[in-house]
């Protein structure tokens, strides 16, 4: 009787939601054959501040936004062993010669957060605020991964992407097979033996559980740096918010289906154009998490918004609900008997998830840097978590900072840029190759 109740009280509650995603379906996308017009007619009359800006705003990748900067990318495609297909994106000058490229150099590779790719760390409103373009200038060898099913990594070698099952996976995939087989990949081009690894909001946290259940992945970081860094986000308070974490993922299924969220990002941007959409995105994230972005400016905010959202699997944001709820950093936990799940004090005696065991994580030299005003992470539980065993940890704390200004704040390279460029040249000593074989050059 209760798991029909329970059942009942889902369908019903979806339907608020899924009507209005029935209209939008039927009515509103039609309207992608009216796109050129419109955007057109939002567009053509409007100065930009700068000619950087309006090619990065209109770019419709990351070749273009780097061509912008003047730099050039090397794409690569790292398959895992659960048969994904990732976009590698490798950063380089347009001065740098063939021999240049073969010499070993200092890698430092880039992970970005939820529901953005690798452009994310590219979308400063002027080149020296994009950290990849500082460190390719300073002689590192820059690489930015993706996840599976964003922009550039929607490829299986067996499974569609429009079949739900390419769509089954969270953050245990990511720590499983994403992270561990493209930094393999990178080590085993350059032949270098560790890397450094910088990683934003989820992709501080997908690091996180993949150096927590793969010891041999730790021994390949010479240095790890968190940007914003996630790992049990704490509870969101905006009702809306908190509807969505606290609802069962049956409800979360039913409203955005099993596949991909935020698939119709980019029809919104080209209906509202560049800067009606900032200004909705802007709205947005005061209204759900209460940003007051006092630190990114008006350019700034018309820069990264354009290109921020990429599509991931809903499973993925249920996971975080998951993790939200529990005050756990967990593995995704499944349902494993209805009846169970219908009961929590039952479920629990049943089950426990297991947990992705940060502890574990020792002796690797690492940065965070976070925002005292950010709702989206809660740093006394991570300083708790990782401050035991390890010897070398920094951490920076700014003021009046939120989630994105370590990324976009007016400030940032002075607060942000600068103490992790220091850091690095404390780990990646000049002319340091200790950790490298005797070959002085690799493959390109």
């Amino acid at each position: 009787m209760l798991d029909r109740l329970h059942s009942l009280s889902v369908f019903l509650a979806s339907l608020f939601v899924r009507i209005p995603l029935w209209i939008y379906g039927e009515y509103i996308l039609p309207l992608v054959y009216l796109l050129p017009i419109l955007q057109s007619y939002k567009t053509e009359n409007y100065v930009y501040p700068s000619k950087l800006v309006e090619e990065v705003v209109n770019a419709n990748d990351v070749l273009d936004i780097c061509a912008a900067h003047g730099f050039e990318v090397h794409e690569h495609v790292v398959k895992t062993q659960d048969g994904y297909l990732l976009t590698v994106h490798r950063i380089v000058s347009r001065h740098a010669s063939l021999h240049e490229l073969k010499l070993k150099r200092p890698v430092v590779y880039f992970h970005h957060g939820l529901l953005t790719n690798s452009e994310l760390f590219l979308l400063g409103q002027r080149t020296e605020k994009c950290l990849p373009f500082l460190l390719v200038e300073r002689g590192y060898d820059v690489w930015l991964g993706n996840n599976r099913g964003n922009k550039y990594s929607r490829k299986h070698i067996n499974l569609s992407s429009k079949s739900a099952k390419f769509w089954d996976f969270s953050l245990d995939e990511y720590a499983i097979f994403d992270i561990p087989d493209t930094l393999t990949y990178i080590l085993d081009l350059t032949k270098l033996s560790k890397l450094t690894y910088i990683g934003f909001s989820q992709g501080s946290s997908q690091a996180f559980a993949a150096f927590s259940i793969n010891p041999q992945l730790r021994d390949k970081i010479k240095l790890f740096v968190g940007l914003s860094p996630a790992m049990i986000p704490r509870s969101l308070s905006h009702p809306i918010a908190k509807f969505l974490v606290t609802c069962p993922s049956e409800l979360l299924y039913f409203i955005f289906g099993t596949r991909a969220i935020l698939p119709s990002t980019v029809f919104w941007q080209r209906l509202l154009g560049p800067i009606n959409y900032m200004k909705v995105v802007d709205w947005s994230l005061v209204y759900l998490f209460n940003w007051k972005s006092e630190h990114i400016s008006l350019t700034q905010k018309q820069v990264g918004y354009t290109h921020m959202f990429s599509p991931s699997s809903v499973k993925s944001v249920a996971h975080w609900f998951q993790i939200i709820n529990n005050k756990r950093f967990q593995m995704f936990q499944e349902d494993i008997s209805k009846i169970y799940s219908s009961v929590p004090s039952l479920h629990s005696k049943l089950h426990r998830c297991a947990p992705f065991p940060v502890q574990v994580i020792e002796n690797m030299p690492m940065m965070l840097l976070y925002g005292d005003q950010d709702i989206l992470i809660d740093m006394e539980t991570t300083k708790q978590n990782l401050v035991r065993n390890l010897k070398d940890l920094t951490l920076v704390e700014l003021p009046g900072y939120e989630h994105m200004d370590t990324l976009w704040a007016d400030n940032v390279t002075e607060l942000v840029f600068n103490p992790l460029l220091q850091k690095l040249e404390q780990v990646h000593a000049a002319n340091d190759i200790s950790d490298t074989d005797t070959d002085t050059t690799s493959d390109i």
